[in-house]
C-alpha cells in the first residue's frame, strides 16, 4: 500500500471484510496528471524505480503514453515530496532514503497515528475491531509459519483503519505526507524486522479499541506505530553501515 492506497475512499462503515487490507481515508486521484504522480510514487516508493534512477520527461511520456505536461506536473510534485532529487540540468533522480530523517519521521508518524486512534475511538463499529482482532491472529500465526509476507502488510495497515475513522483531514492529509516514506522504507528494510515483533506490539490494539479508552487506544497505536518503523529505521541504518 503506497501513496495510491492513502488516496482510496473509506467503505461505509459496517462493510468491512477481514484481513483486508484496512481503509484509505482520502479520495481517489482523478485527473490525469494526479494518475501520473501516483503510479510514479508507487513505483519509487515500492523500489520498482530505484534510489538515484534517473527519471526524463520524454521516457516517461512515451512509457506511460501521455504527454510531457502531466509528466513535468508529476515530478514537481515528487520533488517537493522528497521522493525525487533536480540536478543542475533540470532532470530529475530518483531520491535516496534519508536515515537521519527516517528516525524523525517514525516519531511524528507515531504521534499522528497515535491521534488519529484518539479520534477514531467514539466512531468504531464491531467490524472495525473485528477486522483488528484477526489481524492481530493472522500477524502472529504468519509470524511463525514461515511467509510472513501477509502479516507484515496486515500489521502496517492498521493505523489506516484510524486515519480512515478519524474524521480530521488536516491530520490525514499529514500522515499521507510521512507515510510515502515510510513505506518506501518499509518495502527496502522491513523484511529484516522479525514479524514477530509486531505481532507482539499489535497484541493490545484490538483490546484497547473494544474497552472504548480512546487515550488507551491512542497510546497503545503511537506506540506500536513508532516503535514499528524506529526498528525499520535501526534495520535501515545497519543495512548501509554493513
Amino acid at each position: 500500500m503506497t501513496a495510491s492506497s492513502i488516496a482510496r475512499t473509506a467503505p461505509p462503515k459496517g462493510e468491512y471484510v477481514a484481513l483486508s487490507a484496512a481503509p484509505s481515508p482520502l479520495p481517489a486521484p482523478t485527473g490525469l496528471g494526479e494518475r501520473v504522480y501516483d503510479l510514479l510514487t508507487d513505483e519509487i516508493v515500492s523500489g520498482q524505480i530505484e534510489a538515484g534512477t534517473p527519471l526524463r520527461e520524454v521516457s516517461l511520456s512515451e512509457r506511460l503514453g501521455v504527454s510531457r505536461t502531466p509528466v513535468r506536473e508529476a515530478l514537481r510534485r515528487l520533488a517537493e515530496a522528497g521522493l525525487v532529487v533536480t540536478e543542475l540540468n533540470r532532470s530529475y533522480r530518483a531520491a535516496p532514503i534519508d536515515l537521519d530523517a527516517l528516525s524523525d519521521t517514525a516519531v511524528v508518524y507515531g504521534e499522528l497515528c497515535g491521534a488519529a486512534a484518539r479520534l477514531a475511538s467514539p466512531h468504531l463499529e464491531a467490524s472495525d475491531i473485528a477486522w483488528l482482532t484477526d489481524v492481530e491472529r493472522t500477524v502472529a500465526a504468519r509470524s511463525l509459519d514461515g511467509a510472513p509476507e501477509l502479516g507484515e502488510r496486515l500489521a502496517l495497515s492498521v493505523p489506516d483503519l484510524f486515519l480512515a475513522r478519524c474524521g480530521n483531514r488536516v491530520l490525514v492529509e499529514t500522515a499521507g505526507r510521512l507515510r510515502v516514506h515510510v513505506l518506501r522504507a518499509v518495502n527496502l528494510y522491513g523484511p529484516q524486522v522479525p514479524l514477530d515483533r509486531r505481532a507482539e506490539r499489535l497484541g493490545g490494539i484490538a483490546a484497547a479499541a473494544r474497552s472504548g479508552d480512546a487515550e488507551l487506544l491512542g497510546a497503545v497505536v503511537r506506540v506500536f506505530s513508532n516503535h514499528t518503523l524506529l526498528d525499520i529505521a535501526a534495520a535501515a541504518r545497519a543495512a548501509a553501515e554493513g
